[in-house]
């Protein structure tokens, strides 16, 4: 039985340096924004509301068009519980990667030789 592939998602969690952030109004970034949700299987799944289209992140406002979108792509995790889905969603992808202390405009600022190059 063939190895079921990885979703999109969980290699920008390994790599978020190979992949764009969206900056937000507070001065934080985002990459995924994971949701959990009931499948029409009745089965928890975790998914980003800010997926990647190969391209550029896009963010949906609405997360049962996010769901529908990740589904479709197999961008999403099954999870074998509410707890752990709900878990997961809230922060718990973070733990132990690189995206826990991932901060692309700190490591910006520290490579800048100006500070218009910092802030922009």
């Amino acid at each position: 039985m063939p190895k079921k592939k990885q979703p999109e998602f969980v290699d920008r969690i390994n790599n978020p340096d190979k992949y764009p952030y969206i900056k937000n109004k507070d001065g934080s970034v985002s990459t995924h924004r994971m949701a959990a949700e009931v499948d029409e299987k009745g089965n928890w799944i975790v998914f980003p509301t800010i997926q990647f289209d190969g391209k550029k992140l896009v963010q949906f406002k609405n997360s049962e068009k996010a769901m529908d979108n990740a589904i479709t792509s197999g961008n999403f995790l099954q999870m074998p519980s509410k707890e752990k889905a709900l878990a997961y969603a809230k922060g718990g992808y973070k733990t132990g990667t690189a995206l826990e202390n991932f901060n692309p405009l700190v490591q910006k600022a520290k490579t800048a030789k100006t500070f218009i190059d910092a802030v922009e």
